[in-house]
């Protein structure tokens, strides 16, 4: 058990702890210490994940509408089906709003 000074001193509290800074920094250490890479190949490769998150998002998409297309489009259930789920998440959003303080 530390004494409360310890914990002062030595803060072990992870509720404290910014997260996504913390494991950035990690792997940075982790690929400039222990695998001795070169920190200059870091904006190219940032780059690259983007290209392929935003190429991940277009599969997505295109998978989405091809099931929309080849489900929904198609039968009429599945239609009212979906109509009903977007008109009930209509009307649960539409609880949420701030009211216009417009007059």
């Amino acid at each position: 058990e530390l004494s409360p000074e310890d914990q002062r001193v030595f803060n072990f509290d992870v509720r404290q702890l910014n997260w996504l800074e913390y494991i950035e920094n990690y792997v940075l250490g982790v690929k400039k210490y222990l695998l001795k890479e070169d920190m200059a190949g870091i904006p190219e490769a940032k780059q690259h994940l983007k290209r392929l998150r935003n190429i991940h998002y277009l599969f997505n998409t295109a998978l989405f509408l091809i099931a929309w297309r080849l489900l929904i489009a198609r039968s009429q259930m599945a239609r009212n089906v979906w109509f009903f789920i977007v008109s009930f998440c209509y009307k649960f959003l539409s609880y949420f709003r701030a009211p216009s303080t417009l007059k």
